[in-house]
């Protein structure tokens, strides 16, 4: 199915109000040179508002094509090499956790509740104001997917659908991480393993990994540079994980979903108890 986003309306009234500035010279200034100079910048920038209006992105079953105010660009969903993503906003938390694969159950605490929660506020992670998913082709080119398009979050869920599948086909590259049977390796900060980790948080446009029995994160790394940023977290969650998830950073369905799902079978795992033997 193809889908069409026009350009936001923010940019192009933005430049048009800028407009009003150098208008007001040609109105105000006596000398025929100012004039001439808020004549020019009015025109150029309302030319500009123009091309930016112009703006299309456009997503089918092939790929994207960015149509840009100076030029066209077209990437294949086969042709991305990998994707960068970060999301940003401001309302409370959700959390999401899961257990499961061969390394055995990891209890979270408070999952049940987090369960609930997410089930009461499950639409604030539709929400993005702020960020900005970036495709990346096998040969460098790059296409941009944000609010300079209208009903942005339509491609966003397109996008990660199509990319998701066709990464895990593959082998996806998660640096500065990578995830082996029991252990998450980190470039710099070396290796742990999966059961020692107390939960994973993504906020503040950061990936934190927390391990258990330390106060301060194991590691703490920009969003952005996380290559396959989300893929990341859904296969974190498969292997067990307990993600926390800021209602803050937006998510498409199918990751959400994921996390729910994991979150379902957390929850309905019996209470664990401590007993005490002579």
């Amino acid at each position: 199915m193809r889908l069409e986003l026009r350009a936001a309306a923010g940019p192009s009234v933005g430049l048009v109000l800028v407009a009003i500035l150098p208008a007001l010279l040609v109105a105000l200034a006596p000398p025929i040179a100012a004039k001439l100079v808020g004549i020019v910048l009015v025109a150029a920038l309302l030319a500009l508002a123009v091309a930016v209006g112009k703006r299309r992105l456009v997503l089918d079953e092939r790929g994207v094509t960015a149509k840009g105010a100076f030029g066209l660009s077209r990437l294949d969903w086969n042709e991305v090499d990998h994707y960068t993503y970060w999301s940003m906003d401001h309302h409370t938390a959700y959390a999401a956790g899961g257990a499961g694969g061969g390394l055995g159950v990891i209890i979270a605490i408070g999952v049940i509740a987090a369960f609930r929660s997410m089930g009461k506020g499950k639409a604030n992670h539709r929400r993005f104001a702020q960020g900005q998913l970036t495709l990346v082709g096998k040969n460098g080119s790059k296409i941009k997917i944000d609010n300079r398009y209208a009903k942005a979050t339509d491609a966003l869920d397109r996008a990660f659908a199509e990319l998701h599948p066709r990464l895990r086909a593959a082998t996806p590259d998660f640096a500065p991480f990578a995830i082996g049977d029991t252990e998450l390796r980190h470039a710099k900060k070396g290796t742990l393993g999966l059961p020692e980790i107390q939960h994973v948080g993504a906020a503040g446009m950061r990936i934190s990994i927390k391990k258990s029995g330390k106060r301060l994160a194991w590691v703490s790394v920009p969003m952005k540079r996380i290559k396959n940023v989300l893929l990341f977290i859904e296969l974190l969650a498969e292997r067990g994980l307990v993600i926390k998830a800021n209602a803050e950073v937006f998510m498409p369905p199918t990751v959400v979903d994921k996390l729910r799902a994991a979150a379902s079978r957390q929850a309905a795992l019996p209470q664990a108890r401590v007993v005490m033997r002579d």
